[in-house]
């Protein structure tokens, strides 16, 4: 299973990464992968769309990339079973 965003920050979740979209981690565990994801993600205002927190503030696509690059390493920090934050560029 993998997780992956387009450049809105929306994550979705699929056996293959769509061309164009931003890979976030993939597990063997779809449930393992999706509580983390679930779990360090923002919610759009529906409530249920998740969102990579910072791409859809970012006003640069530097900063949009920044922010994907950010949370892509907390979820395979999660997934490695390590605690604690990605270091900062």
């Amino acid at each position: 299973m993998r997780a992956y965003c387009f450049r809105s920050g929306h994550i979705e979740f699929g056996s293959t990464n769509p061309e164009g979209t931003l890979p976030i981690g993939r597990s063997r565990s779809e449930k393992k992968l999706r509580e983390i994801v679930e779990v360090n993600a923002r919610r759009a205002y529906d409530g249920k769309t998740l969102l990579v927190p910072g791409i859809p503030e970012a006003d640069t696509e530097e900063a949009a990339l920044a922010a994907w690059r950010r949370f892509r390493d907390l979820v395979e920090m999660r997934l490695d079973g390590r605690s604690g934050w990605p270091a900062q560029a």
